[in-house]
């Protein structure tokens, strides 16, 4: 078995993924990370962050129409995405409203996850548009 290593890089990706407040993009953590360790390669903030997606240290937000964005919380919730500046935030997640859907039944999927994420206009795009 492979022994994992816990490298700086790897260290330093997860925390400003872990201490940020938003849900940001591989290229937002790239910028960030750029700050602290100007040397490294974007290509390596890429594979760390899908390592650490993999592993569930980290959640990905998978957005259809834009990049995947990276969340530090990893119970279940949904999301919501401003159809104007494209921002992501979590949305609360209340047990009896939850959507209820038995893909099983209509298609044969055997489910292993689902992920749902609303869209509409953010606070600060809102109040730009008064």
């Amino acid at each position: 078995m492979k022994k994992e290593r816990n490298t700086y890089q790897k260290s330093l990706i997860r925390d400003i993924v872990l201490n940020m407040c938003t849900h940001p993009s591989a290229d937002e953590v790239f910028e960030k990370v750029k700050e602290q360790c100007p040397t490294i390669s974007r290509s390596t903030v890429y594979r760390i962050l899908n390592d650490l997606a993999e592993k569930g240290e980290v959640y990905r937000v998978r957005v259809l129409d834009g990049p995947d964005r990276y969340d530090k919380t990893l119970s279940r919730h949904y999301h919501v995405k401003c159809t104007k500046c494209g921002s992501v935030a979590d949305s609360e997640y209340l047990e009896e409203y939850s959507i209820k859907v038995v893909p099983e039944k209509c298609c044969g999927y055997k489910i292993t996850g689902y992920e749902i994420c609303f869209e509409g206009i953010c606070p600060e795009c809102s109040r730009d548009n008064n």
